[in-house]
């Protein structure tokens, strides 16, 4: 094949026009490298594409022909083009990620909100899971990338640290250890409301437990946060979550306190593979994770202290 695209091109625009002034307009050339171009389109075809007036061209039959079989090809490919610019510049494409619920019960999900605003052409699918299922999903190339936690070397994945949240003792605002702070072994003195063994909360709680010599099996074993709450808030029990979650949960009569010895933290971060470069549309969403203003509040280390008991939730939010 000979003749080149943008001829083809030139020779569909002056067809349009009727006019090889106004196709060489269209395509920035001057007339005369314009009609220079058609000439040599019609001898590479061997084949008179235009009859030539004082006002404007017409078509042959030929001409017709020709443009029957190239003109949609070439509006596909000019579409075809266009979108892949839309898919460079983030207008157009999908993303898929996987969160930690205790992210994506608000941080997440409001950037989500800010995000789709921006850029309303993206298709977004959120998966909240599990943590050590997120890590899972990068590896096998489910997901984008993972909101969550990473421990220990994993050459494979990438980690840039997004929010360090910190673990909580939850009470009741009038037991005895309603305090600023208590230890492992306090927390072991009570009947404990905890998530499954697959949270990387829970995972936390059974390692400060374990480190002070008082592991301890939950006498509550619960699937989401605000259950946990509910068992706190009715005497049952007491419960260890993140801060996170607790400042968007209703702790209305239940009062949180940090632990120490050892201090139960987490950093959550953007998992991803190492061999694998996130799309202009992920990474649009990831920057502006990383640039929103309410992730300071999540990091604020007095906000962690004394999370808010704000009234204003009562869906139940699943395990972190």
């Amino acid at each position: 094949m000979s003749f080149k695209l943008r001829q083809l091109q030139g020779f569909v625009a002056a067809a349009r026009y009727g006019s090889f002034s106004n196709a060489a307009r269209e395509l920035a050339m001057t007339q005369p490298a314009f009609s220079q171009m058609v000439r040599e389109l019609e001898a590479t075809l061997n084949l008179k594409l235009f009859e030539r007036t004082t006002r404007r061209v017409e078509l042959t039959d030929a001409g017709r022909r020709l443009r029957a079989m190239v003109e949609r090809p070439l509006d596909d490919l000019d579409a075809a083009y266009r979108y892949a610019r839309d898919l460079a510049a983030g207008r157009r494409g999908r993303i898929v990620f996987a969160s930690l619920p205790s992210v994506a019960f608000e941080f997440a999900t409001l950037v989500l909100a800010r995000y789709k605003g921006e850029y309303p052409g993206i298709a977004v699918r959120l998966i909240e899971d599990q943590n050590e299922h997120i890590v899972q999903r990068v590896l096998d190339r489910e997901v984008d990338f993972g909101i969550g936690t990473l421990e220990g070397e994993r050459p494979e994945l990438a980690f840039r640290e997004l929010l360090h949240d910190e673990l909580l003792a939850v009470v009741p605002v009038r037991h005895h250890l309603a305090r600023a702070s208590l230890t492992w072994r306090d927390v072991a003195s009570e009947p404990l409301a905890l998530l499954p063994r697959q949270s990387s909360v829970r995972e936390l709680a059974d390692a400060g437990l374990a480190a002070n010599g008082v592991p301890r099996e939950p006498a509550y074993e619960v699937a989401n946060m605000v259950t946990a709450l509910g068992i706190v808030r009715a005497g049952l029990g007491i419960t260890v979550l993140p801060a996170i979650a607790l400042m968007e949960l209703n702790m209305r009569g239940l009062h949180a306190s940090r632990i120490r010895n050892p201090r139960p933290s987490r950093r959550i971060g953007i998992i991803t593979r190492v061999d694998r470069t996130l799309s202009p549309p992920a990474a649009a969403y990831v920057e502006m994770l990383f640039s929103d203003p309410r992730r300071a509040v999540y990091n604020a280390p007095a906000l962690r202290a004394r999370p808010a008991g704000r009234r204003k939730r009562r869906t139940p939010a699943p395990m972190p």
